[in-house]
């Protein structure tokens, strides 16, 4: 994983500078451990004067959430796993870290929210998954790679969601909710899908995050040109809709 500022974004251009010399804030473990496999999938939140960055692993073991740890944002300690589960999104409500997850379960994926009072230790706060809105078919079989914003009363998550895969989102979805346990899902979902395919998006998208501009409200996120079977890639995605 590498970390960049964004120097420059508009509706149809991001421009960025990599940070740490261009080399990687945190790489994979050694042969038996945790992550050895992958990194990936990471959420960022200043806690305690620190940048705290939770990731995706993939080892030894079950899918888990990593910790890095960091005092300038640039250069970080790889602290460990702490918990089973992929794709954490962190925000910070009422003094402690809540983290939105997702874990696997009858061929797909479903959120789930814990919380901590010292960013490491984590406490699920609910044993049942907490959205499961699945009623409009495109999102029937796997709900992944949420990302959260607050704004005023309420906070806002959007995702992705699939019918017949996994791990393959093809739309986007939005929900809002006052304590992040009851979600109110948005009632023109799915609010974004996949580009022609072919197209450097046509083939899933994932983790969307808003960014909001002087004019537009500005989605980036990770696309890939194919599915796994056929086309796998990884590249920075743009989209943006013009402010009312």
């Amino acid at each position: 994983m590498a970390v960049a500022e964004v120097i420059h974004l508009s509706a149809d251009n991001i421009e960025i500078l990599d940070l740490n010399g261009g080399e990687p804030i945190v790489d994979a473990g050694a042969p038996g451990e945790f992550d050895s496999l992958d990194v990936l999938d990471l959420a960022s939140v200043v806690w305690q004067d620190q940048v705290f960055v939770y990731y995706s692993a993939v080892g030894d073991g079950p899918d888990s959430v990593g910790l890095a740890i960091s005092s300038d944002g640039e250069h970080f300690t790889k602290y460990g796993k702490i918990m089973d589960g992929r794709a954490p999104e962190v925000i910070v409500k009422d003094g402690k870290i809540h983290m939105i997850y997702q874990m696997f379960s009858n061929e797909g994926y479903q959120l789930h929210l814990a919380s901590s009072e010292d960013g490491i230790h984590f406490t699920p706060v609910s044993d049942k998954p907490i959205f499961q809105d699945r009623t409009g078919g495109w999102d029937s079989l796997s709900i992944v790679t949420a990302r959260l914003m607050k704004d005023e009363d309420y906070y806002y998550m959007i995702y992705g969601a699939s019918a017949y895969l996994a791990d393959e989102p093809d739309f986007f979805g939005l929900a809002r909710s006052r304590d992040l346990l009851q979600w109110e899902s948005h009632p023109g979902n799915p609010i974004f899908g996949c580009g022609p395919k072919g197209s450097e998006d046509g083939g899933a998208i994932w983790f969307p995050a808003i960014v909001e501009t002087e004019e537009h409200f500005v989605m980036i996120y990770e696309g890939s040109r194919g599915k796994y079977t056929w086309d796998l890639s990884s590249q920075i995605c743009l989209s943006s809709i013009r402010k009312a």
